[in-house]
């Protein structure tokens, strides 16, 4: 009766043990089996209470059925004053006492089972609502850490996407910074090939005009030349002899050849 009667042990917090989207699932198994236990005890509980109310009441009933014997013995002594077994003022106590007895005996038996049974539903329901609270706890914690984890990986890809991004623009910013640079590269280079393009016109420019320079003062030369010998030709008067022929004839080739020469 004191071992029915006593309070149940309340079962300690648990704390699970988080995994990737949620708890562990051995840990949820094994406290939801460790929950099942307490409702099994519950109800094993409730079922040795109600076999000890079921004693009790066999135990009144036999206190009772006693109790009806002894009157009913007690009534015959009664009626047979003059037998061996009167009434006496000592067995009218003795039944007195026997009356309370088996009342103190019934009452107390009444407690014992509604205390038992009080006791036994106290501690199902109990038993029941720590279960039903701690399946909401998890459920919540659950929940809670599933948006933790979206929140995080939310977080990991806004962090992946603005460093991709920044790379990108990185990327970008050095390809525009190598393409002015050969851009300014190839500038210098056509420019320089430019200039000495220019230069060398300018030269072949000056070469042809010393060429052309060269050219006049020969024939002025020549043309002086010739203008000398016809005038030396015409003084003396007669016919130029081989020699002189030849030279004229010389000089007539070269002005020709200077002619022929390309502007």
């Amino acid at each position: 009766m004191a071992e029915a009667q006593a309070s149940p042990t309340q079962a300690t917090n648990t704390q699970f043990t988080t995994a990737f989207r949620g708890y562990d699932q051995a840990q949820v198994d094994e406290h939801v089996k460790k929950l099942n236990a307490e409702l099994a005890n519950a109800a094993r509980h409730r079922d040795e209470a109600a076999a000890s109310v079921a004693e009790l009441t066999k135990a009144l009933s036999y206190a009772q059925k006693e109790l009806s014997d002894t009157k009913n013995a007690l009534t015959r002594m009664v009626e047979d004053p003059a037998g061996p077994a009167a009434m006496t003022e000592r067995v009218k106590t003795m039944m007195q006492l026997a009356e309370e007895e088996i009342a103190e005996l019934r009452a107390k038996a009444e407690r014992d089972a509604t205390d038992v049974r009080d006791a036994a539903d106290a501690y199902a329901e109990k038993t029941r609502t720590k279960a039903q609270a701690e399946a909401e706890k998890l459920a919540a914690d659950a929940e809670a850490e599933r948006t933790r984890l979206d929140e995080e990986t939310r977080q990991r890809l806004t962090q992946q996407r603005e460093a991709t991004e920044a790379e990108l623009a990185e990327r970008r910013r050095k390809a525009e910074q190598e393409a002015d640079e050969l851009m300014r590269t190839t500038q210098r280079k056509a420019e320089a090939m430019i200039a000495e393009a220019e230069n060398r016109l300018t030269e072949a420019r000056a070469l042809r005009k010393e060429a052309y320079e060269l050219r006049a003062s020969v024939l002025e030369r020549l043309t002086a030349s010739h203008s000398a010998l016809q005038q030396a030709v015409e003084r003396l008067g007669a016919d130029p002899g081989p020699a002189e022929a030849d030279a004229e004839n010389g000089d007539r080739t070269g002005d020709e050849s200077g002619a022929k020469r390309p502007a």
